[in-house]
């Protein structure tokens, strides 16, 4: 059996969307307007094309590919305290949980419906078949108000999760997951480059912004994904503050 780490619910219905509104006006347009309007079909079926490439299995080969970059990145240490946030399906969790031999990885998510098609129930379903129930707790936690006193993990990590807070929260969970760092602990976030939908941008605004909130040594680490085109995300990493 193969974990399920959720798909990309936004692309999916975006693609879907607008390839099913293009086929109506193609067909519409061809029987009503004029039989040129049947072109409209290209882009519909391209759209409709991306909505489902987005969905199949493939999917999975690439986000195991990415946790392995990020962790080649953010190197796992035995005996840490390690927090996922936006956990999921316990993608990244669970990935520290199996290259660790000690220590202690949780992973907190609210877990919104038809946000991924993950659950609670998902992710610890996903440690039994990745081996390692017995090493990784989930919780439910919002990135804004974490359930853990201050300076309490090693790392704190999340994957396609901070952007998709609605901007003007995002400064309340930079602070939070910072708050819950140990001095000299690690940040590290793995985003796309910017969505001007939701106002989110990897520029050096952002480096200011999480250096004026105590991180330093702020990186961006670009990694290209594949799946289903080609385009880079960053891994944005930084170091609290001691």
């Amino acid at each position: 059996m193969k974990p399920f780490y959720g798909f990309p619910t936004w692309h999916i219905i975006v693609n879907l969307f607008y390839g099913i509104i293009l086929l109506a006006a193609a067909l519409i347009g061809f029987l009503l307007v004029h039989s040129l309007m049947i072109i409209l079909i290209l882009p519909a079926a391209y759209l409709l094309w991306r909505g489902i490439s987005w969905r199949r299995g493939g999917f999975l080969e690439e986000k195991l590919r990415i946790r392995e970059e990020f962790m080649r990145i953010v190197k796992p240490v035995d005996g840490e305290r390690i927090l996922d946030v936006g956990t999921g399906g316990g993608l990244l969790a669970i990935g520290y949980a199996k290259a660790m031999k000690s220590g202690e990885v949780i992973g907190i998510d609210i877990w919104v419906p038809m946000a991924g098609g993950t659950s609670l129930e998902n992710a610890l379903k996903n440690a039994e078949i990745e081996g390692v129930a017995d090493k990784v707790e989930f919780r439910r936690g919002d990135a804004r108000n974490i359930p853990f006193p201050d300076n309490y993990f090693d790392k704190v990590v999340a994957s396609f999760a901070i952007h998709t807070i609605h901007y003007k929260e995002r400064d309340k969970a930079f602070r939070e997951m910072i708050r819950v760092l140990k001095p000299g602990g690690v940040l590290a976030i793995l985003e796309p480059e910017a969505d001007r939908w939701i106002k989110w941008r990897v520029d050096e605004k952002l480096k200011e912004k999480l250096e004026y909130l105590s991180l330093r040594n702020v990186q961006f680490h670009p990694i290209t994904m594949t799946y289903p085109k080609k385009r880079t995300v960053y891994l944005i990493v930084g170091v609290k503050s001691k």
